[in-house]
């Protein structure tokens, strides 16, 4: 969020605060137009120019999209698209990337201490654990390991994860109402372990990239914690930080 000087920055909080909390309470759902800013203006009484900077920090955060001659709407992960806003990779010659995913198990697990901190959760409550793999131009590149909360995706089985459209951010959202706003990734090179290895045809001495991701929806609760291994030899991890004009 953008820092903001003058006595206007707690009521432009506070105003941000109310649009995603009706977001999280699924007021406006995705896709869906949100009212005007004069109306909105006029439901938090507060002024246009309040509102106006409100929405745009949260269309700058892809939280809200503005669409010519429609409005301003809530952002969807698109279901025809393999990539979603969060993925940061790109093939080493810098073509097109054709992704296809494999899933290799879907179980249900009791939460170990390091997973139930990380989820917030307790110890012992059930998870759903997924291991999927992207193949990327017909080569295993990725392996996922995901961790989610049963609780928060009581009807997710099998089928309907592996017979998904398009990216598994639009099933989360399409099918349970959770929304990714916001990740957080922590990324180190690590020797394959062997399962690693298998999947991605390496050998022993060949490194990979190891990611650990914690997803979040409105209201910073986290919904998943995946481990993600890459073959880089395959697929480039890329970070663009910083302003673009």
């Amino acid at each position: 969020m953008n820092k903001r000087s003058g006595i206007d920055q707690p009521l432009y909080n506070s105003v941000r605060s109310h649009i995603l909390a009706k977001l999280r309470a699924g007021e406006w759902q995705p896709g869906s137009k949100i009212p005007t800013e004069p109306e909105l203006a006029k439901l938090f009484a507060v002024s246009v120019g309040t509102v106006r900077k409100a929405v745009e920090d949260l269309v700058s955060e892809k939280v809200l999209i503005r669409r010519a001659r429609i409005g301003t709407t809530v952002a969807t992960h698109e279901q025809h698209n393999q990539f979603s806003t969060f993925f940061n990779f790109l093939a080493p010659d810098g073509s097109e990337m054709q992704i296809e995913p494999k899933l290799l198990s879907f179980n249900k697990v009791l939460a170990n201490s390091d997973v139930a901190k990380i989820l917030e959760v307790r110890e012992g409550d059930a998870l759903i654990a997924i291991d999927n793999l992207r193949i990327i131009n017909g080569q295993p590149t990725m392996y996922d390991q995901i961790w989610l909360p049963q609780k928060k995706f009581i009807k997710l089985s099998q089928k309907s994860f592996e017979n998904r459209e398009g990216s598994i951010y639009s099933l989360y959202q399409s099918q349970f109402m959770m929304t990714i706003v916001r990740i957080h990734e922590q990324v180190e090179a690590i020797k394959a372990p062997v399962f690693v290895m298998q999947e991605l045809n390496l050998k022993k001495t060949e490194p990979v990239l190891k990611i650990s991701r914690y997803a979040y929806t409105y209201g910073d609760e986290i919904v998943e914690y995946r481990n993600r291994y890459v073959n880089t030899a395959l697929s480039l991890y890329q970070n663009e930080i910083g302003l673009k004009e």
